[in-house]
């Protein structure tokens, strides 16, 4: 069976219109679903006694158990060419973050943490796939480089606003209260609401031709797409929740307020450096870039394993977010490479959940070893997975 891809050729600001489109609603979901998320670990620690190792628990379950629906989602949007309405399902399912405002206990964030990773799940790998046949096969990085740019440039937008609100709230505040949290949170509200109505006036699916759809049992995505999944469960293994590195922030001394300006910075790093590295993967391939983005967080994280120092944390932070300039548009433009255009939903789908799921175990193994032995210890664990990640995936693929 042959699918043949009729591609829609309006284009905005030399990209086509919906790669412009998902790329402004990733803008709008970062300046309010990150936001809220990076508050999080330090609304539980802070405002509800909660320790590291249930903080690694909700994380995990988080971001982990959801991504069972990206192979069904993207499965889905394979046999019936629809990716619209799935992502529009997801989009709806994310403003349950908004809820928060009234929680007062660690079971209620994990629920509400559950519901919007969940409609993540459900949209991603039918937007991904969207944006790959939105795009020429010359052009995927970048396509996938500007998606990461703006959602990075969201978390910037984001971050700082949630400084601003500290400082109004608590001026110099070091921990996060129920008050200054739900300040964080009536600042997503407007920017979710803009992403679901984004979707739901402006995006289009691609026109086709499909004779005789079939729930096809076989997957036929192929060899090189099994190794790169391999190598990336083996690093994101060791790739813990982001969580870890701001309660090793707060614990340096930095001010709460600071640490929403430092993760704007590293934000804004991964932001401006998202798009051009992904634009060369283009030329000089994904490999490169893939494994140097990979050596260069182990390098980060054995530094963050060896210091308490706030100047050094700081410099850390920016250095971080260009591993993910490195990594994020080449990572999705590697499996375009690989897979036919008919198998991208779950191709997507297949990888985002691997991924996605492989981060449970990753943050109960950090929240255990932070919480039993020492933040050390958890912040190495991570810098050694991912080197020998990287060296596999340098020799094998």
């Amino acid at each position: 069976m042959k699918l043949v891809v009729m591609k829609d050729d309006k284009h905005l600001f030399g990209f086509p219109r919906n790669v412009f489109v998902l790329s402004l609603v990733s803008f709008f979901n970062d300046i309010g679903g990150e936001t809220i998320k990076r508050a999080i670990p330090l609304f539980l620690t802070n405002a509800l006694g909660v320790k590291p190792a249930v903080i690694g628990f909700i994380e995990g379950i988080a971001e982990a158990t959801p991504q069972l629906f990206q192979p069904i989602s993207g499965y889905v949007s394979d046999v019936t060419q629809k990716r619209k309405p799935l992502i529009l399902l997801g989009q709806a399912m994310r403003t349950s973050m908004l809820f928060l405002f009234w929680a007062m206990s660690w079971p209620a964030v994990l629920l509400l943490r559950f519901l919007d990773r969940s409609g993540k799940g459900i949209s991603n790998a039918p937007r991904d796939a969207l944006i790959s046949l939105s795009t020429s096969d010359t052009h995927k990085g970048k396509s996938f480089g500007l998606n990461r740019a703006f959602d990075n440039a969201g978390a910037v937008v984001g971050m700082i606003s949630a400084s601003v609100i500290i400082l109004f709230f608590s001026s110099g505040s070091l921990v996060m209260t129920h008050d200054i949290f739900r300040g964080i949170v009536l600042l997503a509200a407007v920017p979710l609401a803009l992403s679901l109505s984004i979707v739901f006036l402006f995006l289009r699916d691609i026109p086709r031709t499909h004779h005789h759809p079939r729930w096809i049992l076989h997957n036929g995505l192929g060899h090189r797409y099994y190794v790169f999944l391999f190598f990336s469960f083996l690093f994101t293994l060791g790739n813990s929740s982001d969580a870890f590195l701001i309660l090793k922030a707060q614990q340096s001394g930095i001010a709460l307020w600071q640490i929403f300006l430092l993760l704007a910075g590293y934000s804004f790093v991964s932001s401006v450096s998202g798009l051009p590295f992904s634009n060369l993967s283009d030329r000089v391939g994904r490999k490169k870039l893939m494994v140097t983005g990979w050596l260069l967080y182990s390098v980060v994280y054995a530094l963050f394993a060896a210091t308490s120092k706030a100047p050094v944390i700081i410099g850390l932070f920016l250095l971080y977010g260009l591993y993910y300039g490195l990594t994020e548009g080449a990572a999705k433009a590697l499996i375009a490479d690989v897979v036919p255009k008919e198998r991208y939903g779950t191709a997507y789908g297949v990888y985002n959940m691997v991924v996605g799921a492989t981060l449970f175990p990753a943050s109960l193994l950090a929240g255990f070893l932070w919480q039993t032995f020492a933040p050390a210890v958890a912040l190495s664990t991570s810098s050694i997975m991912a080197a020998v990640a990287a060296l596999g995936f340098l020799f094998f693929l």
